[in-house]
């Protein structure tokens, strides 16, 4: 390719990463409902957490054996993504124990700490350099946050303290998968991850388990399929993209799709600050989508050979 197609290809592959990092943030915030759900109904986070990753492995693997046959079960960075698929499963563990005992806002404030994290962790590990752009969406997204959630002086506790190491653990996990490179096999990351929650939730299994109505059942499957989808464009887009922190920032959008969702499921009205906040989030995005797609990225993305 000549240095013009070469340029234009990345800028395509810039928006597809972002664009995939929106639809799985916003997959995610389905799966979030779908689990508030099955909790009301007395599902225990074990069966939650196993029928979901059950659903995942199969989705996955059958999709990667018909992609790629034998080859989409190799891994070649195999530290990398056994320490991906830890970190995920640490705040997992960090999310259920902690969540009970803080607020909804405080929570989802201290969540949406992880992309200055990503931004931070991405030039020390993955040796990213600030980019002005890519700063100031991801600052502006998080002031945002705070204003439309206002977490108020609550926020700091053991409990919230937890919460952070847990964000920052989310964040180390996205980093990672930039370090893995888009040659690592997508299906290998997936499945790792979900065997290793399967493993962590079993020994809780068997006394929390309860029978499923074809209601559940569906439940279960349409949140397994659609986490299966959701981290397969995480991925992708921390894999391909031209940086961790060109992308990070898009886990901002999820308040817009949190907002959409808790009206027409819940009926939980979003109020003028949350409506203000969600406004600024998408002006933030837009911007360092224009910004992006104007950039002349690098003709080689680290982890390329």
């Amino acid at each position: 390719m000549t240095a013009a197609e070469t340029t234009e290809y990345q800028r395509h592959k810039t928006i597809i990463a972002i664009l995939l990092t929106c639809v799985a943030y916003g997959y995610f915030n389905i799966g979030d409902a779908t689990i508030k759900v099955l909790v009301q109904r007395g599902f225990h986070f074990s069966q939650i957490v196993f029928s979901n990753c059950v659903v995942i492995i199969a989705c996955v693997a059958a999709v990667g054996w018909w992609k790629d046959g034998k080859k989409a079960f190799v891994m070649r960075k195999k530290g990398l993504v056994v320490l991906r698929a830890v970190l995920s499963c640490l705040v997992g563990i960090i999310n259920i124990l902690a969540l009970p005992h803080v607020k909804l806002t405080t929570f989802y404030t201290l969540v949406f700490t992880s992309p200055l994290w990503v931004a931070i962790l991405a030039v020390i590990f993955a040796g990213e350099k600030f980019q002005l752009n890519r700063i100031l969406a991801t600052v502006a997204g998080f002031g945002a946050v705070a204003y439309a959630f206002r977490p108020g002086a609550g926020l700091f506790n053991a409990w919230a303290a937890l919460l952070l190491v847990g964000a920052f653990l989310y964040s180390a996990g996205l980093v990672v998968l930039r370090m893995v490179g888009p040659k690592e096999s997508r299906t290998m990351i997936i499945l790792t991850g979900s065997v290793v929650s399967i493993i962590m939730v079993l020994p809780f299994l068997p006394f929390h388990f309860q029978p499923m109505t074809w209601y559940d059942f569906g439940l279960f499957f349409m949140m397994g399929f659609l986490g299966a989808i959701s981290v397969s464009c995480i991925s992708y887009a921390f894999q391909n993209a031209p940086a961790a922190s060109a992308v990070a920032p898009f886990h901002y959008t999820q308040i817009i799709w949190g907002t959409l969702l808790g009206y027409y499921l819940f009926h939980e009205v979003p109020d003028d600050r949350v409506i203000l906040g969600a406004g600024c989030i998408i002006a933030a995005g837009l911007y360092l989508i224009f910004s992006e797609s104007r950039r002349a990225p690098v003709v080689r993305l680290r982890g390329q050979t």
